[in-house]
């Protein structure tokens, strides 16, 4: 496994300390940040790529896994969102200072100065695929957001939103140009080992995803698909997985928010169900007290994803191998071939988590089949602990798994009682960017929970 594991500076640490009370602190101006037209990329970088994870994993990823059942609320906050009382200020912290003056701002600001400094092409295709990874992000929360406008400083303070359309096609050339820029000579090599010859086999894997994810928009999606697999990476050796510092001032945000709200989340009862019998399950995956299951239980070493240090995979190499069997179903592929690669993307996964290899086998020869909902509802237990989001979108998109809504779910934001389709925009978007948000809302057909996305239009 490629480990890109960051020995910041103490300024850094203090970075760290501002963003964990509430994942991204509720101050508008980070003291802390390298500035100034003298600061180096190197120093940027780290940063950039510490808060993309942390976006991977906080509390936007812990709404997603309630709403896919994998978590649930027991107490606090955490009881609300199960219900799905989700409003305008429970992701306001997250759209602002995870994303737009968070890692985005730092990816913006990275390939800049690349182009400034020149001779960094390297650097400057790193902070364009985590760009491409944050845009993801932004857009499968809200649909349309601020993009092209969205980083003009005092120059435009208002910026109209992009269409996710329009976000799909920026992701794809983000993607198209780091390809590009990691051909290029670069004269100052790796930029201390932050990139390196595998990071093209990771765009290549990226791109799969997205366009995975328009298989309800492109009728190609699965033959593009299958082509970015062919220039992917091939082993959980290649996997770029960022490794959290092992302590409490910068580490994996599910074990700080386990530290922080003891038991206010818990394993969710669909997930619980559906993992009885998976060797992934107890130790690795969940703490099996006698009462309710957690994800998380001070002092045990064993939970896989729940530790300090636990590693974050930008795209796993289990994700890439079931974006390839969903392909390989859409493209018409033999469904001998299909369960094959099933099997290779549970195995992957499995290995990852450090299963021994009987258990593999004997869960692995129990899968039969090879249809969506196979492929879904595997991809659905794979996928705990490192991509949140990407579970719900693949329920969005896909309609598995076959999940029960909360009976509690009815309210203002969500009538329908359906689990959420989306995110609302932020209240600081209606009260300081209004025309432009209502301009959104308009073009989305409303701003409720339960309106689809334009990538994931939902069959009724």
């Amino acid at each position: 496994m490629k480990n890109f594991n960051r020995r910041i500076l103490s300024i850094f640490f203090i970075t760290m300390l501002f963003a964990c009370g509430d994942d991204f602190g509720d101050l508008n101006v980070d003291p802390t940040r390298p500035g100034g037209d003298n600061a180096q990329v190197v120093a940027i970088v780290p940063i950039m790529q510490t808060q993309t994870h942390r976006n991977l994993l906080s509390s936007a990823a812990r709404i997603a896994g309630i709403f896919t059942q994998q978590f649930k609320g027991f107490d606090a906050q955490q009881v609300a969102y199960t219900q799905y009382a989700i409003g305008e200020s429970t992701l306001a912290n997250f759209w602002e200072f995870g994303l737009y003056t968070g890692s985005m701002r730092d990816c913006i600001d990275t390939i800049e100065r690349a182009e400034v400094q020149g001779d960094i092409p390297a650097t400057q295709a790193l902070a364009q695929i985590y760009l491409a990874v944050n845009l993801g992000i932004a857009t499968n929360l809200w649909g349309d957001i601020p993009y092209s406008e969205a980083f003009q400083g005092s120059d435009n303070v208002t910026p109209s939103y992009d269409s996710q359309e329009e976000i799909y096609n920026s992701i794809f050339e983000l993607l198209d140009d780091a390809i590009v820029n990691l051909q290029l000579n670069d004269p100052q090599g790796t930029q201390g080992d932050l990139v390196n010859a595998n990071w093209t086999a990771v765009a290549h894997a990226l791109k799969a995803r997205f366009h995975i994810q328009l298989s309800k928009r492109d009728p190609d999606a699965g033959s593009k698909a299958l082509m970015e697999i062919q220039s992917a990476f091939t082993s959980n050796a290649q996997t770029p997985s960022f490794i959290f510092e092992g302590n409490a001032n910068g580490g994996n945000p599910l074990a700080l928010f386990g530290i922080q709200r003891p038991n206010t989340l818990i394993i969710g009862d669909y997930f619980d169900s559906v993992t009885d019998g998976d060797p992934r399950k107890v130790n690795l995956m969940v703490a099996n007290p006698d009462n309710d299951q957690l994800y998380f239980e001070n002092g045990n070493d064993d939970l896989f994803w729940a530790q300090f240090d636990s590693p974050s995979p930008l795209i796993s190499f289990s994700e890439l191998k079931f974006i390839e069997a969903e392909a390989q179903l859409l493209t018409g592929e033999n469904s001998a071939v299909i369960l094959n690669t099933i099997r290779d993307a549970v195995r992957a996964n499995m290995e990852y988590l450090g299963v021994n290899e009987s258990e593999i086998v004997t869960y692995t020869n129990a899968i039969i089949t090879s249809d969506l909902e196979t492929i879904i509802n595997e991809k659905y237990k794979a996928l705990y602990g490192s991509n949140f989001i990407q579970v719900w979108n693949d329920y969005r998109r896909t309609g598995y798994p076959n999940l029960t809504p909360d009976p509690n779910g009815v309210n203002g934001s969500n009538p329908s009682g359906v689990i959420p389709r989306r995110i609302l925009y932020p209240d600081s978007e209606r009260l300081a960017n209004n025309e432009a948000y209502e301009n959104a809302i308009a073009a989305q057909g409303g701003h409720l929970l339960d309106d689809d996305l334009w990538a994931f239009p939902s069959d009724d």
